[in-house]
């Protein structure tokens, strides 16, 4: 029998210490008595304590040597070889999207890929070598290229379900790069194979598929919104529920507000089918007060018996969003263009003058944003200013020219107003030749360090410049241009930076940084805490990318000083007159000067938290019923590879490979217990015996010992 550390075995050199051990008694010190008629006892004690004596039968001594013996052994680790059915270097894969917590098989479909993969690499070759890679959202190493089983098993029960679709796909690339190190390579995969998207990565190395799951029962919330009615005065839920399974399902549906119960119903859902649901008031009438945040459940109904096996999908948060309307003032000759922009932005009152008018405006101070349009008046107002197309060098920037058909430079790929905007087929044909400020960034740079855009923070006020009028380009054409505009006005008004709607898990979020904070603190659904700082000094906006919890994140400034009371908030919301009338609402014409109403005061608190929701509304990742394992198999190349084959696939044959170890540790453990436990009997045998005595006597129903 083989030993994988054989020098163990010099612990069988105990085996004559145990032996002396019984040889060797403690000597008595010698008394004289008158007679050794009561002493006979004694004397036969103190000669069978005599050093030196003749061993006797000592079913003690057999039991001791024999544990000593097996103990050597299990030291030592002897094993039995076989011939290895894995290849010399396996890189494992394990699913980690979120159907792997379905619970259809016990205790869920995780933790039996565990086992599986575990098991599976019983057959792994001696002095092979393992890399464990977890497929969650992005693929990840979690161990590489070990030898060490135990590590191993730790690495591949670390690997938990994240909220969200697995990439597979960029895991098989990542265990193709692994695999190609090796001449002999496998890729073990396990999943469950329910996969929305198959993976098309091709691996040269052969690939096995460990599958998981049997069923596909599961309902799921695929959709929540929250929607203001036309009045403005209410506002409703809309939720859509899946079921993703192949027979009738009778879930509860719960809204909640704000933790509070604001309605519960009983829905019938068909096989394959999706029921909308619509909660028209989510005040009931003013039986609640409106709350922050919506959160849908659903509940299995007891008597149905039919529960669904995947519990991430069944609760969905939604963050009511505020609808209390901005007022931006455009001065401007009239663009058509810009107007009708800013008119659609959401939560926008827009209101015109044009460049002669304005000097004669009051109530400047209870606007939240003025945008100049080819004009810069002689006096900034105290709040927030986009300038476009500024004609003179002034407070908010340098101008030294003009420039023709200006190139637009290499973007930043963080910059946060230029999220989802598209500027590669944008052309401009006439443009203010600016310089940047010291307290502005650039954000869309031009040629000869000229910015075409830059945005910053000048005397504690938000501003941007824009270089050219959007109708000297074609940038009104295409659909960055509202997504620009959104994403500028949004950041100069310092709202709430996070998204209306719900985001995916694992998307990153740009977040606002108020004027004066230093960063961020963020607050987590487990009610863990993430402070985050602006990569820049003075940076107005960061991008949170832990959004790998479902629920709702809380973002509060950090840093902010005391707030004091703003000049803005001073005055009067009532309409305030001007001379050619009131300021009107542009609506998307002409500014003009037809209307009583006027702008609200602005400066909302800038020390009020934000919150933002992340849900699971991924309904191809609801759809839990096992897939293919074949299709994932098919990705991979076999033994057989073509003459020439670089890396893994021209693996070695069967036969050169190192056979396969079975450590006997088990048994001998089970054999040393077996051992400890007979030679506890043994010392303990009369103790036992009287134990037995009066439980026998016990269970006949008289006293022990009576006669």
């Amino acid at each position: 029998m083989p030993f994988a550390t054989p020098l163990a075995l010099l612990g069988l050199l105990f085996v004559p210490l145990v032996v002396a051990m019984y040889l060797l008694k403690l000597r008595r010190d010698r008394t004289v008595v008158p007679s050794t008629l009561l002493w006979s006892r004694l004397v036969t004690d103190v000669e069978a304590n005599a050093p030196w004596q003749k061993l006797r039968r000592s079913l003690l001594l057999l039991l001791q040597l024999l544990l000593v013996v097996i103990l050597a052994l299990l030291a030592a680790r002897p094993f039995l070889e076989r011939p290895a059915g894995l290849a010399r270097d396996i890189v494992l894969i394990v699913d980690a999207s979120a159907s792997m917590a379905a619970t259809d098989v016990a205790p869920n479909r995780m933790a039996v890929a565990h086992d599986a993969a575990i098991a599976a690499l019983r057959d792994l070759p001696s002095g092979g070598t393992v890399s464990v890679i977890a497929a969650g959202q992005t693929a990840r190493v979690v161990a590489s290229g070990s030898s060490d089983l135990g590590r191993i098993r730790q690495a591949v029960t670390s690997i938990r379900p994240v909220p969200s679709a697995g990439d597979l796909d960029d895991a098989l690339g990542l265990a193709d790069a692994l695999a190609a190190r090796s001449g002999d390579a496998e890729v073990l995969v396990a999943t469950d194979a329910a996969l929305g998207e198959q993976p098309t990565a091709r691996v040269d190395a052969p690939v096995r598929v460990l599958q998981v799951g049997r069923e596909r029962r599961n309902q799921a919330i695929v959709a929540l919104a929250i929607r203001t009615a036309r009045s403005g005065l209410t506002k409703s839920a809309f939720i859509s529920v899946a079921n993703l399974d192949i027979e009738r399902a009778e879930p509860r549906l719960e809204v909640y507000g704000d933790g509070v119960l604001l309605d519960s119903r009983d829905l019938s859902l068909d096989a394959q089918a999706r029921a909308d649901v619509v909660v028209d008031d989510i005040t009931q009438g003013g039986e609640f007060p409106e709350p922050d945040v919506i959160e849908v459940r659903l509940v299995p109904r007891e008597e149905t018996g039919r529960p669904d096996q995947l519990a991430t999908d069944d609760r969905a948060w939604a963050v009511v969003p505020d609808d209390e309307p901005r007022q931006v003032l455009l001065v401007s000759d009239g663009d058509p263009y810009l107007e009708t922009a800013l008119s659609y932005l959401p939560n926008v009152e827009l209101y015109g003058r044009t460049p002669a008018e304005y000097a004669t405006t009051t109530g400047l101070d209870q606007f939240e944003l003025v945008i100049f349009e080819g004009f810069v008046p002689a006096t900034l107002p105290a709040t927030a200013v986009l300038a476009i197309a500024p004609p003179r060098t002034s407070a908010l920037g340098e101008v030294r020219g003009t420039l023709r058909e200006p190139g637009i430079g290499t973007l930043a790929p963080d910059e946060p107003v230029l999220r989802y905007v598209d500027l590669s087929t944008t052309h401009i044909a006439v443009a203010r030749q600016l310089v940047l400020p010291d307290w502005a960034r650039t954000v869309i740079p031009g040629p000869a360090n000229a910015p075409l855009l830059y945005a910053g923070e000048r005397d504690g006020q938000r501003t941007a410049v824009l270089a050219f009028e959007p109708r000297q380009s074609d940038l009104p054409l295409q659909v960055a241009f509202p997504i620009l505009l959104a994403n500028l006005t949004g950041e100069l008004l310092g709202g709430s930076g996070a998204p209306t709607e719900a985001a995916a898990p694992g998307d990153p979020i740009t977040l606002p940084v108020p004027a004066g904070a230093t960063g961020l603190r963020v607050e987590r659904p487990d009610g863990t805490s993430v402070e985050l700082a602006p990569g820049t000094l003075g940076g107005t906006a960061l991008t949170f990318s832990q959004t790998d919890q479902l629920g709702v994140y809380t973002v509060t400034p950090v840093g902010l000083p005391d707030a004091t009371a703003s000049p803005r908030d001073t005055g009067s919301r009532s309409p305030t007159p001007t001379p050619g009338g009131g300021a009107s609402p542009s609506g998307g014409a002409s500014p003009s000067n037809s209307s009583s109403a006027t702008p609200a005061a602005g400066g909302d608190d800038p020390s009020a938290p934000i919150r933002f929701a992340v849900d699971l509304f991924d309904v191809a990742e609801s759809n839990i019923a096992p897939g293919s394992a074949a299709a994932l198999t098919a990705l991979g190349g076999g033994p057989a590879a073509s003459p020439g084959a670089s890396g893994s696939a021209a693996t070695a044959p069967r036969a050169e490979r190192p056979p396969a170890r079975d450590e006997l540790w088990v048994p001998i453990v089970l054999l040393v217990l077996l051992g400890l436990s007979i030679e506890w009997a043994v010392y303990q045998r009369d103790a036992l015996t009287l134990l037995w005595r009066r439980l026998g006597a016990r269970i006949r129903g008289r006293p022990a010992g009576g006669g």
